[in-house]
């Protein structure tokens, strides 16, 4: 999903963002590229995601998911913030030698293919996250058959007294019987 989403943000570039139109003509009078609408900025972040989406297919990367989730969003908020706006702005259009007209811009496949792109880059992220699970760590074991509760083990012993016997040392080097806790010792 992260790699069709960074290919749509990335060929969105290469297409009109808005058509501009004016009620004398049926045929647009100007059209403007997504990409040189707003420094053709994407195109690095498509590039980058389709590293990062490589790095969570082949390692399952926790990092390069929460980094196409990030992307995702600096994305939309490009989308969003700065070329929506202009794909429904409306102004004068011509000069002084000529008529001004009223022109009316109207959003091209541009605006929707560079904001599906990045939706689909931060849905691929966030499900991705959630999807692996927790960090790795410690797996707690499983509570004894009989439904009851585990009951924690005792603290770890204070320092002893001189000359007392270790109650782990005294049944025997290689011992298991303790009633406080249960330990090899090797020695």
């Amino acid at each position: 999903m992260a790699a069709i989403g960074a290919l749509l943000v990335l060929v969105a570039q290469f297409i009109p963002l808005y058509q501009v139109h004016v009620a004398t003509r049926s045929a647009p009078v100007k059209s403007v590229g997504t990409g040189a609408n707003h420094g053709w900025a994407p195109v690095p972040i498509a590039l980058v995601c389709f590293v990062l989406a490589a790095a969570v297919y082949r390692y399952g990367n926790r990092t390069a998911l929460l980094g196409l989730t990030v992307l995702g969003i600096a994305t939309l908020l490009i989308a969003l913030l700065g070329d929506l706006p202009d794909a429904h702005s409306t102004g004068l259009i011509g000069s002084s030698a000529s008529t001004y007209v009223q022109g009316v811009a109207s959003p091209a496949a541009g605006l929707y293919l560079e904001t599906l792109g990045a939706v689909l880059l931060l849905v691929s992220g966030g499900v991705g996250f959630l999807m692996l699970g927790g960090a790795p760590g410690p797996v707690e074991p499983p509570a004894p058959s009989g439904g009851k509760p585990r009951t924690p083990e005792p603290p770890e012993p204070g320092p002893r007294e001189p000359g007392s016997k270790d109650p782990i040392m005294s049944k025997g080097p290689l011992s298991l019987r303790d009633g406080q806790r249960r330990k090899w010792s090797a020695s």
